[in-house]
């Protein structure tokens, strides 16, 4: 028997925490997001959140799904709707949305669409009787699908860097949103492209420091949000 998995979607580090440690204490398994990720669980090419294709897992990547409606490119209901274009296997009656800026049409429109709604600030007795009718479905006996990905940590630095691709050593800024044991998140002001290599300069406590970018989304006028995976790792950024 396995433990029941939940994945979380929040911007605000505080509330995130929170569910984080509620439900680790309720005896979940928890993934946790600042930003929406279409399909956290599924390997990288699927992170980016308009890249193509239909998730390929027989089984669900988890039991549960919550999401903030107000978060970073997109809205709680948007990542909903671009999961169920990809085919999640999650179902509808185990996915919650979280608000504390409704004005009644959005707990309507997720009433709907068959999705839970909580209103901000919720109680814990209004979450734990939600969980107490959805665990009622779980199959702890079924295999979960998805490929465990490194947890992410809020990680803020300035960084330079060069594309290797260019054969030149033209530098660019940027700056670090979170990390991983074998990851980071950037903020850059240039289009990045799945696939590419990037050398980082500075920034880091380790020169050179060579990385592959996973995918790359544009979220305002030359500003650009990119995941990449390090080919090599520092003892200050595998430290959680």
């Amino acid at each position: 028997m396995r433990k029941p998995r939940v994945i979380i979607f929040d911007d605000e580090p505080s509330l995130l925490e929170l569910l984080e440690i509620c439900f680790a204490k309720w005896g979940y398994e928890v993934f946790s997001y600042q930003e929406p990720v279409v399909c956290p669980l599924n390997g990288s090419s699927a992170a980016n959140v308009s890249s193509a294709g239909r998730c390929e897992s027989p089984a669900p990547c988890a039991d549960l799904v919550i999401s903030d409606f107000r978060m970073p490119q997109m809205t709680g209901l948007e990542l909903f709707q671009l999961q169920a274009q990809k085919v999640c296997k999650v179902d509808r009656k185990m996915k919650a949305i979280m608000s504390g800026h409704s004005d009644g049409e959005l707990a309507k429109q997720c009433a709907r669409l068959g999705y839970r709604f909580f209103e901000k600030p919720f109680s814990c007795s209004d979450l734990t009787a939600w969980l107490s009718k959805c665990e009622k479905n779980f199959d702890l006996s079924r295999q979960l699908g998805g490929k465990i990905t490194n947890r992410r940590y809020d990680f803020k630095q300035d960084i330079e860097y060069c594309l290797n691709s260019s054969g030149q050593q033209e530098k660019f800024l940027g700056f670090t949103v979170n990390k991983s044991a074998d990851g980071l998140g950037l903020r850059v002001f240039n289009p990045l492209y799945a696939g590419q290599e990037i050398t980082i300069f500075d920034g880091l406590g380790t020169p050179n420091l060579n990385a592959t970018v996973v995918w790359c989304n544009k979220v305002a006028e030359n500003a650009y949000t990119a995941g990449l995976r390090l080919s090599s790792v520092s003892v200050a950024l595998s430290a959680s």
